[in-house]
């Protein structure tokens, strides 16, 4: 879940970019919230039938990772495929942006458990106990987790922060690429690197150190079809294509629509069995996923404000939500597993049925996280804030 994805830096501000972060921020939240309550157990009667798609919020940090690399690269391809601030202040302006939030719900988490521990704050199978080893306390605190995800048992959200942190290196990359090579040796080599890396991963699951490779590896494809959103939307590049490129995306994104959901469809969650293969094929499903958030940027881009579905994605509490969705997305699932524990000791919440206790939860648990969020942002996000183009005005 990227801190970027969804805000860019012009005047001509993207509003709706800040209501897909918010629509993906709450899919995962209330995602959680049905898993505590309820677990991998698809519902049965049809008024219900819609709550299994909370199940598949995995999905949600698939659109993260593509507005991430959309919404970074959108000042690049508007200056000509360069970064114009110059690398040091581009990493120094990602470790500002995306550090001191996460190290802060880290630390947060790790005082609280001081004192209250519980199994269930990381969402993982060995929680949290009063003595934490070496190899987690390392990993989390040098966001490690995409390469020791054995070690990921603090705040399970965790793993995609640090695959989101190493992605940052490659951007520059991919930017050259794209400057070099153009739009079509970026995609081909984004792909290529994708399933090799993956491959690399099934054959050789563990490398020396008990490392293995950066997981998930194909979310390098990911970032680089946000890339390519924005080059195609915004990009000097395709101005004359520019009619063109957003009539195709439409057609393109109802076609990846449908192959999705056919897809989905086919490995639908039904209980843990069906949950675990559901993972087994993200390498397919996440592609699929992330080609359809990227071919909707550049149709939504292709939008007049006020056009529906624009116009719905930028209603102002969408907007807002969207704007600390990264707070939203660090600490709520220990907040969750709070309120949960704490229901849990109710009698009379343990003798409601699953439904009544994802509703209780639900009610509790999500207004929470929002109010929490929302005050953790304006100290961890609003506060330490820092542009590099700021520092070059200043030194002017």
């Amino acid at each position: 879940m990227s801190p970027d994805a969804g805000r860019t830096v012009d005047a001509d501000r993207l509003l709706f970019l800040d209501g897909l972060r918010a629509l993906a921020a709450l899919w995962v939240l209330f995602g959680h919230i049905y898993l505590f309550a309820i677990g991998w157990q698809a519902q049965t009667a049809w008024a219900a039938l819609p709550l299994n798609l909370l199940m598949y919020m995995h999905l949600g940090v698939d659109a993260f990772l593509v507005l991430s690399g959309y919404c970074l690269a959108l000042p690049v391809v508007r200056n000509g495929d360069r970064i114009g601030a110059g690398l040091p202040s581009f990493f120094v302006a990602r470790a500002l942006r995306i550090l001191p939030p996460y190290l802060a719900t880290l630390f947060l988490i790790l005082l609280v458990n001081c004192f209250v521990p519980l199994a269930a704050w990381g969402r993982n199978d060995l929680g949290l106990t009063a003595t934490i080893s070496s190899q987690v306390w390392w990993s989390n605190l040098l966001l490690l987790q995409d390469l020791y995800g054995q070690y990921n048992t603090i705040n399970g959200p965790f793993w995609s922060i640090a695959c989101e942190w190493h992605l940052y290196f490659v951007f520059p990359l991919l930017i050259w690429l794209l400057r070099r090579f153009g739009l079509g040796a970026l995609m081909a080599l984004s792909l290529a690197a994708a399933w090799g890396l993956t491959e690399l991963s099934s054959r050789f699951p563990r490398l020396p150190l008990d490392a293995s490779v950066p997981q998930p590896p194909f979310f390098i494809a990911l970032f680089a079809m946000g890339i390519a959103a924005a080059a195609l939307a915004h990009g000097a590049a395709f101005a004359a294509l520019r009619a063109r490129c957003r009539r195709g995306a439409w057609l393109i994104a109802a076609l990846l629509l449908a192959l999705l959901g056919g897809v989905l469809h086919h490995y639908r969650i039904v209980d843990v069995a069906g949950a675990i293969r559901f993972g087994q094929h993200y390498p397919l499903i996440d592609p699929l996923a992330g080609a359809f958030t990227a071919a909707l940027l550049v149709v939504l881009s292709g939008l007049a404000p006020g056009r529906r579905p624009r116009a719905v994605l930028e209603r102002r509490w969408l907007v807002g939500i969207g704007g600390f969705s990264y707070s939203l997305y660090l600490i709520h699932v220990p907040i969750v597993a709070a309120v949960y524990t704490g229901l849990q000791q109710l009698p009379a919440y343990a003798g409601l049925g699953a439904l009544r206790q994802f509703a209780a939860l639900a009610l509790l648990a999500a207004p929470a996280c929002i109010a929490s969020a929302y005050a953790f942002a304006r100290v961890f996000e609003r506060r330490i804030r820092w542009r590099p183009a700021s520092m070059v005005a200043r030194r002017a």
